[in-house]
């Protein structure tokens, strides 16, 4: 097995895990959403012996309300009496539920409803309405009722069945209560955070008469997980494997790319060992090791393998780099080699993906052209010439390079057109260099182009 193949193990065991890990989390994402929907409720029983419960009236009142209120047990339930007076301008019977615990009231913020399971009898309507007293902090004294923050939801209905369904989104912070506290706009806004009182009201629309209200059942309902935390959740889960995963990989691939380099390092020594054989096959391959072109091997099997390069009109492009001596002598074979390369790397973009690039020996370099005849060949030649021009070359050089162009003829063979191109090569050389000459039949003197 190789380094590499070794080296992709543990990236691929991560990847094992996390379709496990992953699926998991969306198996039970999808669990906690629907359970979240359709169940995971919760249910507070406020009547029964879990709260003390006590009745109020308008007699309490400073200003001499005379309506009276009783209660009295029947087994589970609570059965208010109630008979009101209206000799006060608001009279009223209270079933009060106390909340508090060790001065702590309830958090109802986490529920979603109230719950209200009772039967009416009397004259009239008995004109319920529910309140809940907040304990405000930095506002509400114990033991001042005043200062205790009242929402209040009033004209409710008990329907025929006696079961009514209470949104606690439908209360609302008491205007009498804002009259009279004069609270801020921190304080005046609703808050069911800490109740320390629930609070059921009989008002008989302000009319003389008898109530009977039998409370079999006051509850709140909520969910376990509201969906806001529970989707908080699910994101922070989501998030943290997604981060582990990234942690995991980046690991993973640091791993693999340090097997990677070690590999790397085992070659570059084999290699070294090798260097001297290495040196005697390079002669034999089809690419020049220095330029990445194709040598002498190489164009012969490109002409062997691939007919299409012979379809006429051919061109082909000779190519010397001018002054290419001077450039070794003066700067040493290393920046020549530089030269040769960047040269090569040039020429080869600067020409089609169905011509060849030859390096011919030396400086030498041959282009050959299918289905591109004499003119176009020039063409080509005189664009690839002005393209030297404008290169950042080694050392700071100036690089130019003569051009032959000749075009193959269907009764000449391979080698005639590439004498034709390397005797105008020649010819551009000796008329000053930095040119392009081509081979035209019929022309005693084809023209030389130059900058």
């Amino acid at each position: 097995m190789s380094t590499s193949i070794a080296s992709l193990q543990p990236l691929a065991r991560i990847v094992g895990y996390a379709r496990y890990v992953f699926g998991g989390l969306l198996l039970l994402t999808i669990v906690l959403l629907t359970w979240q929907r359709v169940g995971m409720e919760q249910v507070v029983e406020l009547t029964g012996d879990h709260f003390q419960v006590w009745i109020e009236d308008d007699r309490s009142s400073s200003d001499g309300g005379a309506s009276v209120g009783s209660i009295e047990k029947n087994g589970r339930d609570l059965v208010v009496h109630c008979h009101i007076v209206p000799k006060y301008g608001w009279p009223y019977c209270k079933l009060t539920f106390n909340l508090l615990k060790e001065n702590v009231g309830m958090d109802m913020s986490t529920f979603d409803y109230m719950t209200i399971d009772g039967h009416y009898s009397g004259t009239g309507n008995p004109g319920f309405s529910l309140a809940l007293a907040q304990v405000e902090e930095g506002l509400t004294r114990l033991d001042q009722w005043e200062t205790f923050k009242v929402h209040q939801v009033d004209k409710l209905d008990l329907p025929a069945d006696g079961k009514l369904r209470i949104p606690l989104k439908w209360f609302a912070v008491a205007p009498w209560w804002k009259d009279m506290a004069k609270p801020s706009m921190e304080h005046a806004a609703v808050n069911v955070d800490n109740v320390a009182r629930v609070e059921l009201l009989i008002r008989g629309d302000g009319k003389d008469g008898k109530h009977v209200f039998t409370l079999r059942r006051l509850q709140l309902h909520g969910k376990v997980i509201a969906l806001n935390t529970l989707l908080m959740g699910l994101v922070s889960a989501w998030v943290l494997c997604a981060v582990g995963w990234l942690v995991a990989v980046t690991l993973s691939l640091r791993t693999e790319l340090k097997d990677r380099e070690a590999a790397i390092e085992l070659l570059k020594e084999v290699n070294k060992a090798l260097e001297l054989e290495a040196r005697d096959l390079a002669g034999q391959a089809h690419i020049d090791p220095l330029t990445g072109a194709l040598n002498r091997q190489g164009l012969r099997a490109a002409l062997m393998s691939t007919s299409s390069l012979l379809a006429d009109p051919m061109a082909v492009i000779f190519i010397d780099i001018d002054h290419f001596k001077s450039i070794n002598d003066t700067h040493g074979h290393d920046v020549g080699d530089d030269v040769l390369r960047k040269f090569a790397n040039v020429i080869a973009s600067g020409i089609r993906s169905s011509d060849r690039l030859v390096r011919w020996g030396g400086e030498e370099f041959l282009i050959v052209c299918p289905v591109t005849n004499v003119h176009q060949g020039r063409t080509l030649a005189e664009n690839l010439r002005r393209t030297l021009h404008q290169q950042a070359w080694p050392v700071g050089l100036r690089v130019t390079a003569s051009f032959g162009v000749a075009q193959h003829h269907e009764r000449d063979a391979v080698g005639v057109v590439i004498k034709h191109a390397d005797e105008e090569l020649y010819r551009a050389k000796r008329s000053g260099r930095d040119r392009v000459c081509a081979h035209i039949p019929g022309e005693t003197t084809a023209p030389a182009e130059a900058a």
